[in-house]
């Protein structure tokens, strides 16, 4: 142990007082000179035996000089100059960060330590060191002693940042540089108004056709320049089936707009509603959807799954107008089976060829009086088309429907009849008179089937026209029975029927 000993100085000496004499105090600082002490811990110090009075020691707890002011019986002990602690590393890439910084918000909370080695127990100053890059930021650190070995320094963050990006600081302390870089978010996202009513809409939406390129632009006013994490899917009201998505983004800072995307297939014509709710403000956006034309026509065959049907019914007038009831759109009746070129004939499968189909038409769409042919037909079949004359799901020659088309299935009905999807209207006035052409049932607001009753399965005579519906399907019941969709005025279900009964036929996409 080195001790050295030095003159006797009072506290004014040391504590640089006027008082004694200049001469006698020992200026550390100076480039010119040069003193070794001792380095001790307080434990170490303390365990001195009658230290001598004026002795001098480097504390390497405190990471100061100290001088005994007292007596070797009575020791105090003063700090009379703090040596600068030292480092080994500093580690800026691995800081710890506490806290958020957003652009143009004052920080609160926000820290980042930094872990060192090497460190020599003495002392370092307060530090304030300003950002680059992103502007208006300040690291502070407080004034403190180093560990002596591996230790930590944690910087408070304060300030508030000009703009998102990457802010810097440039430390140097223990004789290390390092740059300290913290990310700087844009703010959550805000505005003031969000205006549904202003909302420009692109593409069209119709009953039943899956929407494909549509969207709605909503004007903002009051954006905060901040992000927004979009929306989720928005279920339609009103007319279900559609969603509304928003991708999350930026606000403008100012006035701006969103872009929701418009998904799905809507149920029905009318008004679709989707309640936004983005950036702190809500307003009901509404886009209108249009009647399916005389070319789209469909309805949801299951839960979800839409299918396009022709618009009428095999043997109505095709340019008449689908969805409202009249005579034009009643058009044939067929017997569940049978050969297209047979119907209403005893031949089944063309074993008794026909010299011209016989379809049964009541009112067909090219007479000049729309109640003819209502009664009994001659040579009406009464032998039941066998098994797999139809099948189910699966379009056979004897499908009287066109090319694309076959006829639904009992499954395919169930669905359309059941399905929350289908509003299910009825409309019309509901009579079993032989001229009543006005009534039927909508499902959805893409499909009308008008009640055109149907032709007895014994000669053919037409019956309860305007007071049911009878559309056959392509699955088998019995050897001679098959079902079919069945309606009236209050209800509309499968039901099972004999084959050579004479019912609607409306095609479904294949």
């Amino acid at each position: 142990l080195l001790l050295l000993l030095t003159p006797r100085l009072s506290a004014q000496n040391i504590m640089g007082g006027s008082t004694g004499d200049p001469s006698a105090v020992l200026d550390l600082r100076s480039s010119s000179k040069g003193l070794l002490l001792p380095r001790m811990t307080t434990e170490a110090r303390s365990a001195i035996a009658n230290p001598a009075e004026g002795l001098l020691i480097y504390n390497t707890t405190l990471g100061c000089v100290e001088i005994n002011l007292g007596s070797s019986s009575s020791p105090d002990w003063a700090c009379m100059l703090v040596l600068s602690g030292r480092l080994a590393s500093l580690d800026c890439s691995g800081a710890t960060h506490t806290g958020t910084l957003s652009s143009g918000e004052a920080a609160s909370g926000a820290s980042s330590t930094l872990a060192y080695t090497g460190g020599s127990g003495g002392f370092y100053d307060a530090q304030s060191v300003p950002s680059t890059g992103v502007m208006g930021l300040t690291a502070r650190l407080s004034a403190g002693a180093f560990a002596s070995g591996s230790g930590s320094l944690t910087y408070t963050i304060t300030g508030t940042p000009a703009s998102a990006g990457t802010a810097s600081f440039a430390l140097n302390i223990g004789g290390r540089q390092c740059t300290l870089s913290r990310t700087v978010s844009l703010p959550a996202g805000s505005i003031s108004s969000l205006n549904c009513t202003s909302a420009t809409n692109t593409g069209t939406l119709t009953a039943g056709v899956a929407s494909s390129g549509v969207s709605s632009s909503v004007p903002y006013t009051g954006g905060n320049g901040g992000t927004h994490n979009g929306q989720s899917p928005i279920s339609s009201t009103g007319v279900t089936g559609l969603s509304a998505t928003l991708a999350a983004g930026s606000f403008a800072s100012g006035s701006g707009s969103l872009t929701y995307t418009i998904t799905g297939t809507p149920a029905s014509a009318g008004t679709a509603s989707f309640a936004l709710n983005i950036g702190g403000r809500q307003c009901t956006l509404s886009v209108t959807v249009g009647a399916a034309t005389s070319g789209n026509c469909g309805a949801f065959v299951a839960s979800g799954v839409w299918k396009q049907f022709m618009c009428h019914n095999l043997g109505a007038n095709t340019s008449a107008a689908p969805l409202t009831p009249s005579w034009e759109l009643i058009g044939n009746y067929y017997q569940w089976g049978r050969n297209p070129s047979c119907f209403g004939r005893d031949g089944i499968d063309g074993s008794n060829p026909c010299s011209s189909p016989v379809y049964g038409a009541a009112g067909p769409w090219g007479s000049t009086t729309a109640n003819d042919n209502a009664g009994a037909i001659t040579g009406w079949g009464t032998t039941a088309a066998p098994n797999g004359a139809w099948q189910d799901g699966v379009k056979t020659a004897n499908d009287p429907c066109p090319a694309g088309f076959r006829v639904p299935t009992k499954a395919q009905w169930d669905g359309v009849a059941n399905s929350s999807l289908n509003t299910r209207t009825f409309i019309g006035t509901w009579s079993s008179s032989s001229t009543n052409y006005s009534s039927g049932i909508r499902f959805g607001s893409s499909l009308l089937l008008p009640a055109a009753g149907y032709r007895l399965l014994s000669n053919g005579t037409l019956d309860f026209r305007g007071s049911f519906g009878h559309y056959w399907s392509s699955t088998e019941y019995s050897s001679f029975e098959a079902w079919n969709l069945y309606f009236f005025s209050g209800n509309a279900y499968a039901y099972d029927n004999d084959r050579t009964y004479g019912f609607s036929v409306r095609c479904i996409a294949e």
